[in-house]
């Protein structure tokens, strides 16, 4: 059964072993994924009706209360999702499509697991199925839940640009 012997166990650390290494690869792998592929309106990475703009995740995961006591690393590009630190549409709209990198990444780390099961025992293979997921669906989470938040940020400082840009323009020259 379960990880009871000794072949069971290195069965087990092998796994894990490849699984770090995909970790890199996956890191590189995000390096040259092309933006067009990670655009928050595509399918996969589109809110859906039941997640209500992110408020789904407040509302019945109180994801808000702890989503910051998470660990939020730098993308293999340099760039921190673990606070905003601009309010300029450029930055948001990398911000956006970092959540989707990152989702994508997440979502690529439990499809490597799924991948084990073609040389792992079932009962073995879930255990390594159930770690997989407890370690990256709360980031997939905070990924859905903040994306919507930024996509209306991002709104509100392209309406005020707007705005600010039509101000300008009715205004008389003065010499």
């Amino acid at each position: 059964m379960l990880i009871q012997n000794d072949a069971s166990w290195s069965l087990f650390w092998f796994n894990c072993i490849l699984y770090t290494v995909l970790v890199v690869i996956r890191a590189w792998i995000d390096m040259i994924i092309p933006e067009r592929f990670l655009r928050p309106d595509s399918w996969w990475f589109r809110t859906r009706d039941w997640e209500r703009d992110g408020e789904w995740y407040r509302e019945q995961l109180r994801i808000d209360r702890w989503k910051d006591k998470l660990p939020a690393l730098k993308t293999a590009a340099r760039f921190s999702k673990k606070r905003l630190t601009e309010a300029s549409r450029r930055y948001f709209n990398r911000f956006i499509t970092e959540t989707c990198r990152a989702e994508s990444n997440h979502l690529r780390a439990i499809g490597s697991v799924v991948a084990m099961r073609l040389w792992t025992p079932v009962d073995l293979w879930l255990v390594c199925l159930l770690i997989a997921v407890v370690g990256n669906v709360p980031f997939i989470m905070i990924q859905r839940y903040n994306r919507p938040r930024l996509v209306r940020a991002l709104e509100r400082i392209e309406r005020r640009q707007l705005a600010a840009a039509g101000d300008s323009e009715l205004r008389p020259a003065t010499a």
